[in-house]
């Protein structure tokens, strides 16, 4: 899963959290400084801006990379606006050490997470490349062999193919490198676990160092608690205009009250204030999966010719109007995607492969072995991450053991770049 923010929903954010409720920050009781107790509202308010790891003011050499992976005719009409992969690229001016750092669900390289991680990076010395994640509109489209993402080692092999011909089409040829170094957050993470066992077999790029930031452990597991908090609190069309008519009021009184600031630390100071209730908090959250839900469904749904959420005899093009899918795909949940479009598929190419197969396919537990050995790979986690089960922090920590940094608290992400959490990445990488 991705943070729970981005620029187009971040006033959604700044709405829920004027609602009222019993939720409160604090600093713990340990050493650790990251002051958001509730693991609900770090998750959507991140990291004051006085406690983050902050990147210097000279702005990075960069370059949108634009790569042709498929004929032109391959594209169906409805996605003309996606005809080629891209990828964002900040470049040193010498020699430098490569770090590919890959989003989270739904995720590109654009959103403010993955911006300033690359940022930070850059600074460090890194020619930096941010990469969406295969389950993004323009993979899937433009990098994915099926269309029908969900299962980290297909997407993640995939992603490793499209990175080949990145680095012998275009950045061998931009850029010296040095070393070569992968991350990825949330579910980028998971697949930053399968990009180390691909690249194992395959020995292309010899990643010197991984690192799994607050990944799911199994997809499926983290997806349902995901639709949980959508499904348990809109359950009904008068519910939603009910929490869409309490957002706008709440928009409208912020912009009278304390202006329309988007920062982290606005957010901060806003929760404190307000104090929101835990249910508006998962409305929120699920709101937004839903919406990165809604895109991959639909994308994957019109790469494989249609039937779930589009009917198959639609030829959209430019001007068609999409309303409709969009109104049928916002009440449709990944579980019901998992069920109704990735599974059968999956079950078409292998029909002795059971449902618990497929689910257990879709996170790290096939790897786990690998995992155990594989000295060079390393994971980072909140033991109060939302989108974990009970016992895969504990899992974590079984696989991994002293490759396996986990924080007292900070959510899903909320604490990615506090001062010591960036600080332990730096020091990961550079060991």
């Amino acid at each position: 899963m991705s943070k729970p923010l981005s620029a187009g929903i971040f006033w959604l954010v700044l709405a829920g959290l004027m609602l009222p409720g019993a939720v409160f920050a604090q600093y713990g009781v340990d050493d650790y400084g990251y002051p958001v107790e509730d693991p609900l509202a770090a998750t959507v308010v991140g990291t004051p801006e006085h406690l983050m790891y902050h990147t210097s003011d000279r702005r990075p050499r960069f370059r949108l990379m634009k790569l042709q992976t498929k004929p032109e005719e391959q594209i169906p009409r409805y996605f003309w606006y996606h005809s080629e992969f891209k990828y964002l690229l900040f470049f040193q001016r010498k020699p430098a050490p490569l770090i590919f750092i890959l989003a989270g669900t739904g995720g590109n390289f654009s959103s403010p997470s993955m911006l300033a991680l690359m940022h930070l990076f850059w600074d460090q010395g890194y020619h930096v490349v941010g990469l969406p994640n295969p389950t993004f509109m323009n993979f899937i489209i433009n990098g994915s062999s099926s269309g029908v993402v969900g299962l980290p080692e297909y997407d993640t092999r995939d992603l490793y193919n499209v990175l080949k011909r990145a680095w012998t089409e275009q950045l061998s040829e931009r850029i010296e490198v040095t070393d070569f170094y992968f991350t990825g957050y949330s579910l980028g993470g998971t697949q930053t676990g399968w990009m180390a066992k691909i690249d194992e077999e395959e020995q292309f790029f010899k990643f010197k160092k991984l690192l799994l930031i607050n990944p799911s452990v199994n997809l499926y597991n983290s997806v349902t608690i995901l639709d949980s908090f959508f499904n348990d609190n809109i359950r009904s069309s008068e519910e939603g205009l009910a929490f869409w008519n309490r957002l706008m009021s709440a928009a409208g009184q912020l912009a009278r009250e304390e202006g329309v600031q988007f920062s982290d630390d606005f957010l901060y100071k806003l929760y404190l204030a307000r104090e929101p209730q835990p249910e508006g908090l998962e409305t929120l959250i699920g709101i937004v999966f839903r919406i990165s839900a809604q895109s991959i469904m639909t994308t994957a749904d019109v790469m494989n010719g249609g039937g779930f959420i589009i009917p198959s005899t639609i030829q959209a093009g430019l001007h068609y109007n999409v309303d409709d899918y969009f109104i049928v795909s916002s009440r449709t949940s990944f579980i019901n995607y998992f069920e109704g479009l990735l599974l059968p598929y999956y079950q078409n190419l292998d029909p002795s492969l059971a449902r618990e197969d497929v689910i257990y396919q879709a996170g790290l537990a096939p790897i786990a072995d690998y995992l155990r050995t594989a000295d060079h790979v390393g994971v980072v986690h909140n033991v109060d991450d939302i989108i974990l089960k009970d016992g895969e922090i504990e899992w974590l920590q079984d696989v991994f053991g002293d490759r396996a940094k986990i924080w007292p608290r900070g959510g899903h992400l909320g604490n990615m770049r506090y001062k010591a959490n960036v600080q332990y990445m730096f020091d990961f990488f550079g060991e």
